[in-house]
């Protein structure tokens, strides 16, 4: 588990909250200990500091994905502009509102980054007929990952991952820059109540 996931759930502890990040954050790790499998076993790799599919891609994300990654912006004092970046220019469209193409990281919410962000180009996917394949990523040009892979054993899939996450979340799905708005306004004031300004906090540096 990350440690910005670690602080986040230690901030939430005893509200509401607090489960169901929980709950993603076991999510999250296992996909994290299983996509590290599957690429290191299939030799799959994107290019060193590349990140275009970012670029051309503004995710649909839940509002429990978006929970995390606003409270990630509202607590670390360093990305804020981000946030009132999304607040101010709205960024429905284009590429992800929390790409950066100047940083060599290029993510500026890695740490806590949505589900397909883990699994894109890190997963098989189903077909019509529920085959488990892996296509190579079409910005992919440096040959660092196989073009075409079909399974005869159980692999994770995005389709398998994304269920698992709308167990956690009914709520639906909507665009990265919409959720974490509404997200952020719901977690201020819970927020300032958990004493986010004071020297306790369990996110201060």
């Amino acid at each position: 588990m990350s440690q910005a996931i670690s602080r986040l759930l230690a901030l939430f502890e005893g509200t509401h909250h607090h489960q169901d990040m929980s709950q993603l954050a076991a999510l999250y790790e296992e996909i994290e200990g299983e996509t590290t499998r599957f690429k290191g076993e299939f030799s799959i790799a994107c290019p060193p500091g590349c990140g275009t599919c970012c670029e051309h891609f503004n995710p649909d994300i839940t509002a429990l994905e978006a929970s995390l990654v606003a409270a990630y912006l509202l607590l670390e004092e360093s990305k804020r502009p981000l946030l009132e970046r999304l607040y101010r220019e709205g960024v429905d469209e284009g590429p992800c509102p929390l790409y950066d193409k100047e940083n060599p990281c290029h993510c500026t919410v890695y740490e806590v980054r949505p589900l397909i962000c883990r699994l894109f180009g890190a997963a098989a996917s189903l077909t019509k007929s529920g085959e488990a394949v892996f296509r190579q990523c079409k910005y992919n040009t440096e040959g660092t990952m196989p073009a075409l892979l079909t399974f005869d054993k159980p692999v994770a899939t995005l389709q398998s991952y994304s269920y698992a996450l709308r167990s956690l979340d009914g709520r639906g799905v909507d665009l990265l820059s919409s959720q974490v708005r509404m997200m952020a306004e719901q977690l201020q004031f819970l927020i300032s109540l958990l004493g986010s300004g004071d020297d306790d906090n369990p996110l201060a540096s």
